[in-house]
């Protein structure tokens, strides 16, 4: 028996369900895209850079005079903090999800395969955080640290803070499924990513010891901690509601094609998604 017109009845009656089931609407998408950064190099990097940077402060120590007893103490001290730190590296997950704000917008493209072309973006930052705290009355202390050290004789003080940004910008073709209650989405686009966490350190402590503490800091490679990311991405996503508001999430997978990431390796992590809202039109 010839199979050659059943396949091509059935490869008919594919595509009219698909024109059938296709929605070449456009749309707007509001909510919260999420990316996860990978922090797996971070980790390992984490206890190098306080080693060295105890390092650095013992050497001061040793220089200001401190020997036998002080000194071993602490080296111990010094000990237990990397000890401290390696136990928390280890049961860290690889994968930080990081949400950010936004949305995008969908143009309609009444194609058989493509029904939309979609642009999304999100961002988050230090200030961002602070004003959506202070409106849900939440108090963030600024600066997040404030230290008091006693020195020996001398006393001094520690003032921390943190200063970030964090961006994903997305384009994406869409194909669309819609029972008018469900959709499902089915996509693949290209994405850019990027961020930057600034530690914000400042000290008041005797001069003698000045030197050290800012040679400490630069063992930390606090300035590094930067990433930036061109990947592509395939989408499967689904809608909830009827077609003017909808309950939005998808899930995505990320293949870098290229990325800069700094000292600490950050960098995006294979997966992504958005949760929110679509408005339909």
């Amino acid at each position: 028996m010839n199979g050659r017109p059943v396949r091509t009845a059935l490869v008919a009656v594919c595509t009219v369900l698909l024109c059938g089931l296709s929605a070449a609407a456009g749309g707007v998408t509001f909510g919260f895209p999420l990316f996860t950064l990978d922090v797996s190099t971070t980790l390992t990097q984490l206890p190098v850079a306080v080693e060295n940077a105890l390092d650095v402060l013992e050497a001061t120590a040793i220089g200001l005079g401190m020997s036998g007893a002080g000194l071993d103490e602490l080296r111990a001290q010094f000990v237990d903090a990397v000890a401290g730190i390696e136990d928390f590296t280890a049961s860290f997950p690889a994968w930080l999800p990081i949400p950010l704000i936004g949305g995008g917008i969908e143009f309609g493209l009444p194609l058989l395969i493509i029904d939309g072309v979609r642009f999304s973006g999100g961002f988050l930052s230090d200030e961002l955080v602070r004003s959506i705290a202070d409106v849900a009355g939440v108090e963030i202390p600024q600066p997040l640290v404030d230290l008091d050290l006693e020195l020996g004789e001398e006393s001094g003080n520690v003032l921390a803070d943190l200063e970030f940004s964090m961006w994903a910008l997305t384009t994406e073709v869409v194909k669309q499924l819609d029972l008018f209650l469900l959709a499902l989405n089915l996509g693949v686009g290209i994405d850019l990513f990027g961020g930057a966490i600034e530690p914000q350190i400042s000290y008041d402590i005797p001069a003698e010891m000045a030197g050290g503490m800012a040679s400490a800091l630069d063992a930390l490679h606090l300035d590094e901690l930067s990433w930036s990311s061109f990947a592509f991405h395939g989408m499967i996503g689904l809608e909830l509601g009827p077609p003017f508001l909808r309950i939005y999430g998808d899930i995505r997978w990320m293949v870098s094609l290229s990325e800069s990431e700094g000292w600490w390796g950050l960098r995006p992590g294979p997966l992504a998604a958005l949760l929110g809202f679509v408005i339909r039109f």
